[in-house]
């Protein structure tokens, strides 16, 4: 019974659940973007985008090891970041948001932290507009 309970906790605090996984959106640059959105068919050009503003992020973090983009993907609206993007900007926004999943090791912690973050196309240039961690 013990470590059923042990190995219960040990999982309920190494897995992110929807509750906790999805904080505050925090706006980059203090204002969501305009209503102008593009429709995207594709995310070309969003990864060199996302690097050029994560390099300069992190050079900023001295605690930063390393950082590594795992995933690009449309935000859907059954995402558990789907809500708090709605919360810090229109539906219109939120409807047309890519989400950019980012791993980040630091040098004085063992588990890597995640970083979420929220780009949308306006004309023909992407706006990385919001970032949430856990």
């Amino acid at each position: 019974m013990k470590r059923y309970i042990s190995a219960t906790l040990v999982i309920f605090f190494l897995l992110p659940s929807p509750s906790n996984a999805a904080g505050p959106v925090q706006l980059l640059q203090g204002k969501c973007p305009t209503t102008n959105l593009s429709e995207v068919n594709s995310k070309q050009g969003l990864p060199s985008k996302a690097n050029a503003l994560l390099s300069g992020l992190m050079a900023t973090n001295q605690d930063t090891k390393t950082w590594q983009i795992v995933s690009i993907s449309p935000l859907k609206k059954t995402s558990h970041f789907y809500k708090p993007a709605l919360k810090a900007c229109k539906k219109k926004v939120a409807d047309h948001t890519y989400l950019i999943n980012v791993l980040v090791t630091k040098k004085s912690a063992q588990l890597p932290v995640r970083m979420h973050l929220f780009a949308t196309k306006e004309g023909k240039e992407w706006k990385i507009w919001g970032l949430t961690s856990y």
